[in-house]
């Protein structure tokens, strides 16, 4: 095998590691409209259709507002009583870098979700009854006025991340009333949540038609619509906070705000006079484990981006929890599924491998012909496939059972990268959380070790400055590592360790 084609592979495998590593994609760009949709109607029962103010002019709210908390087994939901809205939510028995409640909006001063119906504006405080229901928790918010009532009720159940939310609009009028109704999500997440700059990991505003989701990252202030609409939400690397739609909202867009993006569902309803419409639609607060979002429907899932080979990543993530509920060790389970992935691929692997080693021993012949036709670059290609054909050796045997396996080890990082189930997972010893990195660096050293073993065991074809160039990877890719999760540094140590054996048993054979 040609080692230039080698060394290009697995040079543009580092470079692809370490752009999205250190510079996560942007997102693209498209303009839409930022303008409210307003189409109210006054309490004056002789005039059918005024403009009421715009229904987004309370997503600032005051930093006074008087907080209500209602909390079950699995939520703690902080709403604000001027508004009825949701100004933060905690996600209890998860704990955040400060080592407190994971918390969407901790320590931010306005309401993380929104919920406007076009006259919440007429109303500057809501009467409040909590109660309890069957395995749960009911809060309720009321306003009233000559001509309105508005009712925002919201039920949480101590076995469910789910919140099954309403909103009741009374027309006390003699004419219809046709209003708007958003849910707005963001911006930002707020305090507490992890650091994940450092990895391709997405984080901020998501819009979904249940096939195709949209996108923007926080910090960023581009625009996004789609023209129907399954769920908006904002997202942490392993949390969640989504509106999931229920025949409410016709369509939904991401939009700048403070500097970040917000999420939006909107839609529209007419209410007859001295009649009443209920909105219902649900909430879903809480961890991101695949099957779960999955259960919820409206392809929540898609709310976890794998990458492009998601059809890889999913069926590892599968594998992976499989083998934990056999061994109880998530460390274990990663290197048992390292072991099935490096099976899967031995006969590529052993292809490769063999190829190499029959490059490698006609080393000796390609000096010649080089150095023969140094000024011939056409008779140098002539007699290099020649040499080839003589030997039945094919370059392309070798390297593109590499190119093949590049999809599994990203398929693998992504899903390695997601798995909540590696946070707190302990491995044995030293390391306790496989979703953090090694805390003293022995396993990314090891990494880089072993990925030298590797490269001294393989046979060559390279020149001496190529030779270098390779020499310098394992300490590339062991500072690359250095701070990755603990459980993918396993990975790659368990890969390198079985490549080793396999290239030892090659080394052995005759050819």
């Amino acid at each position: 095998m040609d080692k230039k084609t080698v060394l290009a592979i697995v040079l543009s495998s580092i470079v692809l590691l370490g752009w999205q590593y250190f510079f996560p994609m942007p997102t693209p760009h498209n303009n839409i409209d930022n303008t409210s949709v307003v189409d109210n109607t006054s309490d004056n029962s002789q005039q059918a259709n005024t403009t009421f103010s715009n229904i987004d002019a309370n997503l600032n709210n005051d930093s006074n507002a008087k907080i209500v908390d209602v909390a079950t087994d699995f939520l703690s939901l902080h709403f604000n009583q001027s508004t009825g809205n949701i100004r933060s939510a905690s996600i209890l028995n998860w704990k955040d870098d400060d080592g407190e409640e994971v918390t969407f909006n901790k320590n931010i001063k306005q309401d993380y979700l929104k919920i406007n119906t076009g006259i919440d504006n007429l109303f500057d405080n809501y009467t409040v009854e909590t109660s309890d229901i069957t395995n749960g928790k009911s809060i309720t918010f009321l306003a009233e006025s000559d001509s309105y009532i508005i009712r925002k009720s919201y039920n949480l159940h101590n076995d469910s991340y789910i919140v099954n939310t309403a909103v009741e609009i009374i027309n006390k009028t003699s004419a219809p009333l046709s209003l708007p109704i958003n849910a707005i999500v963001g911006p930002n997440l707020g305090d507490g949540f992890d650091d994940t700059s450092s990895y391709d990991v997405f984080e901020g505003a998501l819009i979904s038609d249940g096939s195709k989701t949209e996108k923007v990252k926080m910090g960023k202030d581009d625009s996004e619509s789609i023209s129907s609409v399954k769920w908006i939400a904002y997202t942490s690397k392993y949390f969640l906070l989504a509106v999931l739609n229920n025949d409410v909202f016709s369509h939904a867009s991401i939009m700048p705000k403070n500097d970040s993006p917000i999420a939006k569902a909107e839609g529209s309803y007419v209410i007859k006079p001295n009649e009443s419409v209920v909105k219902s639609f649900d909430l879903y607060i809480g961890p991101k484990y695949y099957q779960e979002l999955k259960s919820v429907g409206n392809n929540l899932q898609k709310s976890m981006d794998f990458g492009w080979f998601y059809f890889i990543s999913i069926p590892m993530l599968y594998t992976l929890n499989y083998l934990y509920d056999v061994f109880h060790n998530y460390g274990i389970a990663i290197i048992i599924l390292t072991i099935i992935i490096k099976l899967l691929t031995l006969p590529l692997t052993i292809k490769s491998m063999v190829s190499m080693k029959a490059m490698s021993a006609l080393q000796p012949q390609m000096l010649d012909i080089r150095e023969r036709y140094k000024n011939d670059p056409a008779k140098l290609n002539q007699a290099v496939m020649n040499l080839y054909k003589e030997h039945g050796v094919n370059p392309l045997s070798g390297c593109l059972p590499l190119i093949l396996q590049i999809p599994i080890f990203f398929a693998l990082y992504k899903a390695l990268l997601l798995s909540l189930e590696l946070k707190g997972a302990e491995f044995f010893g030293w390391i306790v959380d496989l979703s953090a990195k090694d805390p003293y660096y022995i396993t990314p050293i090891l990494m880089g070790v072993t990925m030298f073993i590797q490269q001294k065991m393989t046979p060559t074809t390279a020149d001496p400055v190529q030779q270098k160039i390779f020499m310098i990877m394992p300490i590339v890719l062991t500072f690359l590592f250095i701070n990755f999760p603990a459980g993918l540094v396993i990975y790659w140590l368990t890969n390198n360790v079985l490549s080793i054996i396999q290239q030892y048993v090659i080394n052995k054979r005759n050819l």
